[in-house]
């Protein structure tokens, strides 16, 4: 069981949606202190304020970042590091849709999700722990295990996220960082994630009109579970307000 009290987490994509779900209840569990990570500035400062005077000022941060940049990411652990002294949990959450832009979308949601790892498991979570575990946990999709035509990029990207974690959370690099990396495929989940081409969300609506739009809260209630009790290189799927259910997939023999 990873505890939560008393230690610190980045949360990336943290000024709305899911991460500031995540932000949170993290905070509701006595996270010691939580690192805003967002490209939007305005709403970063916002929502620091609003935490801050929820949660008090010393436990809430917002630092620009753009997770696509690996300095600009960087930057975002060197600022947790030196305000809060360490950092335990990384929420690897920043995503966007966007088809068109097929590019930008992998740079966000996969790439970015490369430079949050790498950073964590080779320099800041596997130096600057409270205790003797961290936990990263990135947020994939359940197009990620249920390919959407309308989204095969998206689609791809996810996977990838997918592939990540099984691949980082292995025991080779759990028993020589103590890092747990897992993952979570939300199914349809009442936030404001960039679906920037209308069009595409509403094929999205329309194929997926028996999937259930569950609370942003019960995923980030979910996500909280997973991060204390869910193994390393565990993936979950979130969907329709229900609990979590691991994702089985086929290892084949070498």
């Amino acid at each position: 069981m990873f505890e939560i009290c008393g230690t610190v987490a980045l949360v990336t994509g943290g000024a709305s949606g899911i991460g500031l779900a995540v932000a949170k209840e993290l905070l509701l569990n006595k996270a010691k202190g939580v690192t805003i990570a967002d490209i939007n500035q305005q709403a970063g400062d916002t929502i620091a304020k609003v935490l801050q005077k929820e949660f008090g000022d010393e436990r809430v941060i917002f630092v620009l970042t753009d997770v696509t940049d690996k300095r600009s990411y960087e930057n975002a652990f060197k600022q947790t590091v030196a305000i809060f002294k360490n950092i335990d949990i990384l929420v690897n959450n920043a995503g966007i849709v966007d088809e068109l832009d097929y590019e930008k979308m992998i740079s966000v949601n996969l790439t970015g999700s490369v430079h949050g790892i790498l950073l964590a498991l080779e320099n800041y979570i596997y130096k600057h722990k409270t205790n003797s575990e961290g936990v990263i946990i990135n947020t994939a999709s359940i197009a990620a295990v249920w390919s959407q035509p309308f989204g095969p990029v998206y689609s791809a990207a996810k996977s990838g996220v997918v592939s990540l974690t099984t691949a980082f959370g292995h025991k080779v690099h759990y028993d020589r960082t103590k890092i747990k990396v897992v993952a979570v495929c939300p199914g349809g989940t009442d936030t404001n994630i960039a679906f920037v081409n209308r069009n595409e969300f509403n094929k999205f609506l329309m194929l997926n009109a028996k999937l259930l739009v569950q609370p942003v809260q019960h995923l980030a209630k979910s996500m909280i579970k997973i991060i204390k009790e869910k193994p390393s290189a565990s993936v979950w799927i979130v969907k329709d307000s229900e609990d979590a259910v691991e994702y089985i997939y086929e290892i084949l023999k070498a």
